[in-house]
């Protein structure tokens, strides 16, 4: 704006400290165009403003140039503008960035807590994607595993296959001897000796061969009374049968890994001191597993087999087929086996607080139902193998209760401890003066 507008009528209005006042008399306008002197001083205090880095309170932040009519900063200003280093303090004394860039005080400290990570477990979070990724990578090291398994176990198919045949063809061999009874090794003494005497009466004149006879015909004549048997009608079905029992004892075999890859699937969201039984819990869910299965095998599997052979008469022959046995002996051992991680199950969420023997007693009944509702999810359509999975289901459920009141974190005796330690904490802090004061009351200096 220039200096020199002359006969300018009406009321004005004066830049004034960064406000504008109305004069009724006709004077010239202040000049608001800094004079020669004036950028002279405004670039010695520029350069003493890079020099100790301060700002004089009469100077302007805007324009770098003095207020006028007032030595204090005026109200619509709200901060001190610094300038960068190197600057010329206001040349020209307009205002520009390059004079008013603000510099950030040597003496503040970085922000340090982007660079902290915190610790994996406590406080992390996954996306979608990244749990997706560890579901892969744990479902492939259990699936190797198990292939592992499969290999090391199939040499020994042929004598898992008998172990697993062996409980039918007792109740065949039990079910003969009720109906026709075998003959008894007497009887074939006494036979071998008559029929003996007779040929040797006749010319025959071989004893040494006799008794190879006479075991064959023991041996064909047992074989003949026991009538059970399995078939198959799919050239390729005992193959596949001996693969199967392979990959089931591979998956018994390395059921301690497979399980310690699921725990560590859910290890991530537990706490450092949570994750301590990750190894543990791997371990015993193995045992669990496999004895379950052991117990489906000896305790289950000759009553179910007995029950659904005894149909059977003159005119309805059992012949059990190969893979429909095959399939029905392996699914109850997986059902069993799980059915049997029920007690660990417990402990865990005992462990965490979320279950406590107060509730899992309210809810017996619900738990009696939800037994036989899973019995007959897990077991074949018929009632009877569903009340032999439902009642030890029943049972591990009143050991998970016990399991829960010694070991559960929200037990009272357990919170009444708590509570107890927490007490104790407090006193001992109310014992101790608060810090920067001494045992009067009085500040420290």
């Amino acid at each position: 704006m220039s200096s020199d507008k002359d006969d300018v009528k009406g009321p004005e209005k004066a830049p004034v400290s960064g406000k504008t006042v109305e004069t009724d008399e006709d004077p010239t306008l202040i000049d608001e165009g800094p004079s020669p002197a004036d950028k002279e001083s405004g670039e010695q205090a520029g350069t003493a403003e890079a020099e100790t880095g301060k700002v004089p309170e009469d100077r302007d932040a805007s324009d770098g140039s003095e207020a006028v009519g007032s030595s204090e900063p005026p109200e619509e200003y709200t901060a001190t503008a610094v300038p960068a280093e190197g600057g010329d303090g206001g040349d020209g004394g307009d205002g520009s960035d390059d004079d008013t860039a603000s510099a950030v005080p040597e003496d503040e400290p970085e922000d340090e807590e982007d660079d902290e990570e915190p610790e994996e477990g406590e406080g992390t979070q996954m996306s979608l994607l990244d749990h997706l990724g560890e579901l892969r990578s744990r479902l492939s090291r259990a699936f190797i595993a198990v292939a592992v398994g499969m290999v090391a176990c199939y040499s020994f198919a042929g004598q898992m296959f008998d172990i697993l045949m062996q409980p039918m063809v007792d109740v065949f061999q039990k079910q003969a001897a009720a109906t026709a009874p075998l003959l008894t090794p007497e009887f074939y003494q006494q036979f071998g000796a008559v029929f003996e005497k007779i040929l040797s009466a006749n010319g025959f004149n071989h004893p040494e061969q006799m008794q190879i006879f006479l075991a064959a015909l023991q041996k064909a004549l047992m074989a003949v009374a026991r009538e059970g048997h399995f078939q198959y009608t799919y050239p390729a079905e005992a193959f596949f049968a001996h693969i199967k029992i392979s990959i089931v004892a591979g998956i018994f075999l390395v059921s301690p890994y497979v399980f310690a890859q699921i725990w560590g699937f859910i290890a991530p969201g537990l706490y450092s001191h949570e994750r301590k039984l990750m190894v543990p819990m791997a371990l015993f869910s193995g045992m669990f597993f496999t004895g379950g299965a052991l117990f489906g095998y000896f305790q289950v599997f000759p009553y179910a087999f007995d029950f659904f052979a005894g149909f059977s008469n003159e005119g309805i022959q059992f012949v059990p087929k190969l893979n429909e046995y095959l399939s029905f002996c392996l699914k109850l051992l997986f059902a069993f086996g799980l059915v049997f991680e029920l007690p660990l199950f417990i402990f865990f969420l005992a462990r965490m607080g979320m279950a406590s023997s107060t509730g899992l007693r309210k809810k017996r009944k619900y738990a009696i139902l939800f037994a036989f509702v899973l019995s007959a999810v897990l077991t074949p359509p018929d009632p009877f193998t569903q009340c032999l999975m439902a009642g030890p289901l029943i049972v591990l459920y009143e050991v998970g209760i016990w399991v829960a009141y010694f070991f559960g974190k929200k037990e009272k005796r357990h919170l009444k401890k708590q509570a107890e330690a927490e007490a104790k904490a407090q006193a001992d802090l109310d014992d101790v003066a608060p810090e920067g004061e001494t045992e009067d009351g009085e500040e420290t200096p």
